[in-house]
């Protein structure tokens, strides 16, 4: 029976081969727990509202009340943009299978008033965008069942519901210059704001004194059903629904 020799050529080669598998290892380790936690926030304003018997606001805009606000969405993710591709660690790859699934129903009233949406954990990075889906409830016991989109109030007095059961993406960014999601082993605070001014406030371009009671029941319904006839008026505040939503940082 021969004996195999082990010559200092093989052990270089089994070190070698070592060194490198220990520093897969480490770098598994590092990217795992280099990750931080952003709490996730949403809130709903009106800015630039018409002041009190002013008649320079389309829509007679002096005696606005919103008294209801109810959002329903399904699957969150944080990324960045295309252009900024380079802050990705492409060992970060748990990120791309991140998403918080949902759904979540977002009881909202205009105003600075925050809710909570989800505490999540995710790589160390700069993020520059939130994405989620617009999603229809489907809980019978939900107030918003079947809706994706409900706003409630009253304009000079006369009770209005706008509500949309659009399933759409929309992809969330900071309306402010150099501004985003930085992810470096803490708790970042981050904040979805469905701002309303583009519809409700004193510069919207929506006049709401064409909406229509079309079977004079004592309620305008503007919905994409048009059982009042402003289905038009529903989708133009649709899109500026999600035109008008964007991120801060707290």
């Amino acid at each position: 029976m021969k004996t195999k020799k082990i010559t200092p050529m093989i052990i270089a080669i089994f070190l070698i081969a070592l060194t490198i598998s220990c520093s897969k290892d480490n770098s598994t380790l590092t990217n795992v727990a280099s990750a931080g936690n952003v709490d996730l926030k949403a809130k709903a304003t009106i800015t630039n509202t018409a002041p009190k018997n002013s008649s320079s606001a389309k829509g007679l805009f002096n005696n606005l009340n919103i008294t209801s606000l109810k959002i329903n969405i399904k699957n969150i993710e944080f990324g960045v943009n295309e252009n900024e591709g380079e802050h990705m660690n492409p060992n970060d790859s748990i990120y791309h299978d991140l998403e918080l699934d949902g759904p979540f129903l977002l009881d909202l009233a205009s105003g600075n008033t925050t809710i909570d949406i989800a505490n999540v954990q995710i790589p160390n990075n700069i993020y520059n965008k939130v994405q989620f889906e617009l999603n229809k409830n489907m809980n019978p016991n939900s107030t918003i069942f079947g809706k994706s989109i409900e706003i409630k109030g009253d304009i000079n007095g006369i009770p209005f519901i706008f509500w949309t059961d659009a399933e759409e993406e929309m992809k969330v960014n900071f309306s402010a210059a150099n501004t985003n999601i930085v992810v470096n082993g803490t708790t970042t605070t981050t904040t979805i704001n469905f701002d309303l001014s583009a519809i409700f406030g004193a510069a919207s371009t929506i006049d709401f004194s064409l909406a229509v009671d079309g079977n004079a029941d004592g309620i305008i319904e503007i919905s994409p059903d048009n059982v009042d006839g402003n289905a038009d008026l529903a989708d133009l505040i649709k899109n500026l629904f999600e035109e008008g939503t964007d991120l801060e940082n707290d």
